[in-house]
């Protein structure tokens, strides 16, 4: 199975060739109706954005948006700053916010499946980000704007990495060794995307708590997942595997506490699929 950065790569690539290309750097993007002063709230938004200045961004992306409440792009930049801030409910709504304004937004649903992805919705993900691939080619104008949330949105979805980085790789190889049962190199192997992922990210500790639960290790893939939890508290799979540890060590309320926190975060974020799974898993405990 492809990694979400996998398939996002590609895609984030083409959106910029399609809106960032060099020669339209000194054109003046196709705007209707915002006003000049909305153009600059959003640049200020924007330079706040790239120097990982979230509450300042989100200030004057809300300007721009009090100023033109139908600037999509505003929408779009406050929603990756409420990500990266952790403020995953607002960043849903930001999202949500350019679909009420134009179904057709590919950047809404790139934003969306950055979103599923932080949730552990990693199917939803795909499908939000191949709706926006389909979009995208359609939507070829204010392409400046569209150029630099591509390469913030392109930042996100690597966590960092360069696009040849060898992280997403290492999980899929952690991942096929489990399938194999060699459960110690998956422990080894998610031991190195540990080190290479950015401190903070919550995803690499889910997978090498995945490997330590398939060890029987319940307690140390209990520690994994309670750090990425702590990482990232919005993270429904995390809760879903730290509630399936809990079960196996005979610890069921806590097991149950962790369920019902995953089912109440997938009902919160509209997350359909997970959330009839996670009432069918309820169901059996």
């Amino acid at each position: 199975m492809k990694s979400f950065a996998q398939i996002w790569l590609p895609i984030a690539v083409f959106s910029l060739s399609l809106f960032g290309q060099p020669q339209l750097a000194a054109q003046t993007p196709t705007l209707v109706q915002e006003s000049a002063e909305s153009h600059r709230a959003f640049d200020q938004g924007m330079r706040h954005l790239r120097n990982r200045s979230y509450q300042n961004a989100i200030a004057e992306f809300n300007r721009a948006i009090q100023l033109d409440p139908n600037f999509k792009e505003a929408y779009s930049g406050r929603g990756l700053a409420q990500l990266q801030s952790g403020q995953l409910p607002q960043a849903l709504d930001s999202y949500n916010r350019i679909l009420q304004i134009d179904p057709k937004a590919a950047i809404a649903y790139s934003g969306l499946a950055l979103v599923r992805s932080r949730l552990g919705d990693e199917r939803q993900a795909r499908l939000d980000t191949e709706k926006s691939a389909a979009l995208m080619a359609e939507q070829t104008t204010r392409h400046l704007y569209h150029s630099d949330l591509s390469l913030l949105e392109l930042s996100i979805a690597t966590a960092g990495q360069t696009p040849q980085g060898d992280v997403w790789k290492l999980i899929e190889q952690g991942y096929r060794q489990i399938d194999a049962q060699n459960f110690r190199a998956a422990l080894n192997t998610f031991n190195q995307a540990v080190e290479l992922l950015p401190s903070g990210s919550a995803r690499p500790y889910v997978d090498r708590g995945v490997a330590y639960l398939w060890m029987q290790d319940y307690r140390s893939a209990i520690a994994d997942f309670s750090t990425a939890i702590r990482f990232n508290p919005f993270y429904i799979k995390a809760y879903e595997y730290r509630a399936r540890a809990h079960e196996r060590m005979g610890q069921t309320q806590a097991a149950r506490a962790d369920m019902q926190r995953a089912i109440n975060l997938a009902r919160q974020f509209g997350a359909q699929a997970m959330y009839q799974e996670l009432t069918r898993q309820q169901a059996r405990q």
